[in-house]
């Protein structure tokens, strides 16, 4: 420490200005004031003596050394007293430290110098002036401005911390190339020490501390080095140069000191500003939300100057993305939300007000979510609106009032709701609860749901639900209740127990009127099991009822009955009177069955005109039961004779009654039908208007004719039909044509009778493929005969049954297989029964004029057996009568056939028409036919239906006759 002090004056009084004695810089005063400030009381001694010895090795005598110390060293610590009593940086950290430094360090210097001039003048008796003190209070003061900081600012970490390395060698050069031209060149006449003062400024703006007290110690150390020396500007002053080099180096000192206390401020300010960012931000990351700043510019456009850490979570943008323009933000606002946010920002603009909004913003992914802004203005001088924003993420609240408005609009709902305590007592009802019962919440809050009780609802059943809702918290399902007019009605019922941990707090129940769904059950019940026109169970509810009865039965031995009810000729009814007529005979006639059957009976219609009757509880002995089954069958029957008064007119009907009796398990409901239906068709098969008992011979039959049907239907796949062919003869003899009449070979049965299959084929609709396989084949066979001079003008007949020729495709199929064919149509006669023809006269005529346009013949056959109508004859297109063969089998021996056949031939004759007799079997009666002018025949007499081969044999022996005949009439 003492070197230090001596090496300090040393120095200091090797600078001296004119006169030797007076230093221009008194440096061991800043070394005192350094270390005595940074190293405490303990010190001063220690400068003390250091003062002492250094006056003492300057000569100067033991009293004066004493008192110059005692001086010396009273100033540094009252400096340093005053300086700690202003918590003074050693740092220079704030510009308030570098005023009080300098104050402190004059006020020192001041005392120093007055205390050291005091002293001297005693001991020496030579008066001192004032500028002697001046100097002295200069050069202390300027000494501590210069040696104090650099001494304070010293420490390890300073010494080894060196920043801007290349920027510090190039500022030490351009420093000491701008000192030598300011103070050492031939041009330091000139004014240019304002140079040295920007350098410093530069320094202090750029260094530290310690580098910078160094760098103003060495420049004040060589400036007044140089003045000492007369060099530079300052030596050409006189008695005013020292004040001039002392303000230049206080200058360039103060400049250092201040501009660096005003760089720690800077740095101690945006340090604190930095931790209050910090700790702002620690702050807005646990709150709920973003908090940012909004700035909107007088052009519109945005930005962000400031947002929390939080900007990354809620925006999925960071702070940079936004900083100069947020527009990116503003377009993933929901368009809905846009113009509205704008227009409460406008408004909040020109009043300087809170802005608050809500707007939908989509994220990245395309998912959505709520945001709210609160907003608070600050104007800025260029025009700008800056808001100070805090965002908040409130799409669960949304979805929250969401639910609750749905909630409040369920509990407004359709259906009825009421919330109960644990008690059963009404805490709240809702409007639709008031419209379907009746009560308005004023007269159901406090009180219990109103409760209808019956049979089925009785306390067991209010048991379970008490259950359900203890075990389960849930119970569903349908109840009677009371409306408040003491109406009952049914309600689909919801219950919902509410859990305040293990105990119930609340009901809540849901309910609907399903008066009208139960009526249309039971609409829909009528529809599916009832028969709309009579009212009576249909086929689905009759089956299900016989099941049922016959697994009673299996518990009981007494026999049950089924009627199977078909009416007689109703279809002629719906025919001539219309289907209204039929509609009122069918309900009559399910009146009078249900009049004639016990409560305990059941009667049904199955469809159409048929019906059906189950008996119940006969008697256990077969024969009586089938003696009572019998009687009520007759009693029905009788019954459904008796004349229908329908409408304006009175109908005479009849049915056919089929019954089949049974008992316990012994049979299927499906094989009860099929007896019934059975024994219903041999009553028809009886002749109509009768009762028929199942037997099993007409179950065999039955079975024989399904066999029957399934080989008819296998036959016509498998070629099993062939066309038989009977000639036609004129009186000469002359084969006119023929008649194709079908024939059927089974491989297993062989022959099978047309009057055997053909009634069956008629019923099942067979008829139809059967008839084209005919047409086609007499079709095939006639272009077959026109390659043959002998055969081509030979015409064939083919029958046509009614069901084919009703087909409203019949001219255009017949058409298409004659023209695919070629042949002659004059050549085809088509056959028809009178019931063919007369069952549409009109559309049967329509069908007839069309053919014979093509050329096609009509034939009516079986003439005489039927109804005809001497005006339908007049109508329709026929080329031909057919005579019935049974009018001509007996016409020899039987007056009122012949008069018919004779009847029938005058009535050709007179119509214009050809008249043929078929089953023409002796001469008598072809000779009687000739002789009644009937010139065309067909019958055994002839020939009997021969296969083609056969056929084509009796044509070439009947053309080797005319032939022979022919040669010996021309021999003759």
């Amino acid at each position: 420490m003492i070197l230090i002090y001596f090496l300090a004056c040393s120095l200091a009084i090797s600078i001296t200005y004119r006169d030797s004695n007076l230093s221009l810089l008194w440096l061991p005063a800043g070394v005192a004031i350094a270390v005595i400030f940074r190293y405490g009381k303990v010190m001063i001694p220690a400068i003390f003596i250091a003062i002492l010895l250094t006056e003492l090795w300057w000569k100067l005598s033991i009293y004066q050394a004493i008192l110059l110390a005692i001086g010396s060293t009273t100033g540094p610590a009252a400096t340093c007293w005053m300086l700690h009593k202003k918590n003074f940086d050693l740092h220079f950290t704030a510009r308030r430290d570098v005023l009080w430094f300098t104050m402190s360090a004059l006020a020192g210097s001041m005392i120093s110098a007055t205390f050291g001039i005091l002293a001297l003048s005693i001991l020496s008796g030579k008066p001192f002036t004032g500028s002697t003190w001046c100097i002295w209070v200069a050069g202390d003061t300027v000494g501590a401005l210069l040696a104090s900081p650099v001494l304070l600012a010293i420490s390890r970490r300073s010494l080894h911390a060196l920043e801007h390395k290349k920027e510090t060698l190039i500022f030490l050069i351009l420093l000491a190339a701008a000192n030598w031209f300011v103070f050492l060149s031939p041009y330091n006449y000139l004014r240019l020490s304002f140079v040295i003062v920007a350098m410093m400024i530069w320094a202090a703006m750029r260094f530290s501390l310690l580098a910078v007290s160094s760098i103003t110690l060495a420049l004040a150390i060589f400036s007044t080095w140089a003045a000492s020396n007369n060099l530079g500007r300052f030596s050409s002053f006189e008695a005013s140069g020292l004040v001039v080099v002392w303000a230049y180096v206080t200058t360039i000192a103060l400049i250092a000191l201040m501009i660096n206390a005003m760089r720690s401020e800077n740095a101690i300010a945006s340090k604190k500003i930095n931790e209050t960012y910090q700790r702002l931000n620690k702050v807005t990351s646990r709150l709920p939300g973003l908090a940012i700043q909004y700035r909107v510019r007088s052009d519109k456009t945005t930005s962000i100057p400031y947002a929390s850490i939080g900007i990354l979570q809620m925006l999925e943008v960071t702070h940079q993305d936004v900083k100069d323009n947020a527009q990116q933000l503003v377009d993933r606002i929901d368009p809905r939300d846009v113009e509205t946010a704008r227009q409460q920002l406008a408004q909040a603009t020109r009043e300087l007000s809170p802005w608050q909004t809500e707007f939908r913003f989509y994220r990245l992914d395309g998912s959505v979510r709520w945001l709210f802004v609160d907003g608070l203005p600050e104007r800025e001088a260029d025009g700008a609106m800056l808001w100070h924003c805090f965002l908040s993420d409130i799409t669960e609240r949304k979805q929250a009032e969401k639910d609750l408005h749905i909630a409040a609009c369920t509990f407004e709902s359709q259906e009825g709701i009421f919330i109960t305590d644990a008690n059963w007592k009404i805490l709240k009802v809702n409007q639709a609860f008031t419209r379907i019962t009746g009560f308005t919440s004023e007269d159901m809050l406090g009180k219990r749901p109103p409760v209808y009780r019956s049979d089925e609802q009785d306390s067991a059943f209010f048991q379970r639900i008490f259950d359900s809702l203890k075990e389960k918290h849930f119970w569903n399902g349908e109840l009677w209740s009371l409306r408040r007019n003491g109406e009952a009605f049914p309600q689909m019922l919801t219950l919902t127990a509410i859990m305040e941990g293990q105990e119930i707090s609340n009901y809540v129940a849901s309910f609907t009127d399903i008066s009208l769904s139960k009526s249309y059950e039971a609409d829909i019940r009528k529809l599916a099991f009832y028969d709309s026109l009579t009212q009576l169970p249909n086929r689905r509810l009759l089956m299900d009822r016989l099941e049922h009865l016959i697994s009673v039965r299996q518990r009981n031995s007494s026999h049950s009955a089924i009627f199977f009810i078909d009416l007689d000729n109703f279809k002629n009814l719906n025919d001539t009177r219309g289907h209204d007529a039929g509609d009122l005979l069918l309900i009559e006639t399910a009146k009078r069955l249900s009049s004639c059957v016990r409560e305990s009976d059941t009667v049904g219609r199955l469809g159409g005109d048929e019906f059906v009757v189950i008996l119940e509880e006969l008697s256990a002995d077969r024969k009586e039961a089938i003696i009572q089954a019998d009687r009520i069958s007759e009693k029905v029957r009788q019954v459904l004779s008796e004349p229908y008064q329908i409408a304006d007119f009175e109908h005479h009907g009849s049915s056919s009654v089929g019954v089949c009796l049974f008992q316990g398990d012994e049979i299927t409901v499906k094989d009860l039908f099929k007896r019934a239906d059975t024994a219903m068709y041999e009553a028809k098969t009886a002749g109509r208007n009768t009762v028929r008992f199942f037997d099993p011979a007409m179950q065999a039959i039955l079975l024989v004719r399904m066999l029957l049907e399934s080989n008819l239907r296998l036959a016509l796949s498998q070629n099993q039909f062939q066309l038989y062919y009977q000639v036609q003869v004129n009186a000469d003899g002359k084969f006119l044509g023929a008649e194709a009449l079908i024939r059927w070979w089974h491989p297993d049965r062989g022959f099978i009778s047309p009057a055997e299959f053909i009634p069956l084929a008629e019923e099942t609709g067979l008829i139809i493929p059967i008839g084209q396989w005919v047409l086609e084949t007499a079709c095939a066979q006639l272009k077959q005969w026109e390659k043959s001079a002998a055969t081509a003008n030979l015409s064939l007949a083919v029958n046509v049954s009614a069901k084919q020729f009703q087909l409203t495709s019949f001219v255009e199929t017949l058409s298409e297989i004659v023209a695919r064919h070629q042949i002659n149509p004059a050549l085809l006669k088509i056959e028809l029964t009178e019931s063919a023809i007369l069952d549409n006269i009109d559309a049967t005529t329509e069908k007839m004029r069309e053919l014979k346009k093509l050329g096609i013949a009509f034939s009516m056959d079986d003439f005489g057996t039927g109804y005809s109508s001497l005006a339908y004859l007049q109508r329709l297109p026929l080329n031909q009568l057919k005579i019935d063969q049974s009018f001509v089998r007996d016409l020899s021996h039987d007056e009122n056939d012949a008069t018919i056949v004779r009847a029938i031939i005058a009535l050709g004759i007179n119509l214009g028409l050809n008249v043929i007799a078929e089953g023409v079997e002796t001469s008598a009666q072809r000779a009687f036919l000739i002789k009644h002018s009937c010139t065309a025949f067909q019958g055994y007499l002839f020939s009997k239906p021969l296969p083609m081969e056969e056929f084509m044999s009796l044509l070439e022996q009947e053309h080797s006759a005319h032939t022979e005949q022919a040669q010996i009439g021309f021999t003759g």
